[in-house]
């Protein structure tokens, strides 16, 4: 049993990391990064637009959207 549950999850980790690839690869063309949040209009840290290029979402802003995907797909 321990041995199924080790594959499943090697095989959700394995989809994450795709996943964060295949959005790290869309943000980086989309272009220069916002100085405010699309959601909130609170400033963007300098830090998160050079770590995350074309960002558009605040930290707290794009914490809640994360939730929100993770609920909505279940």
């Amino acid at each position: 049993m321990a041995d199924v549950l080790d594959q499943l999850q090697e095989q959700e980790d394995l989809i994450n990391r795709l996943h964060i690839q295949a959005v790290r690869q869309q943000l980086s063309v989309k272009g220069e990064s916002l100085t405010r949040c699309e959601c909130c209009g609170n400033r963007i840290q300098e830090r998160r637009q050079k770590a995350i290029p074309g960002v558009r979402t605040c930290t707290e802003c794009q914490r809640v959207l994360e939730i929100r995907e993770k609920n909505y797909q279940r």
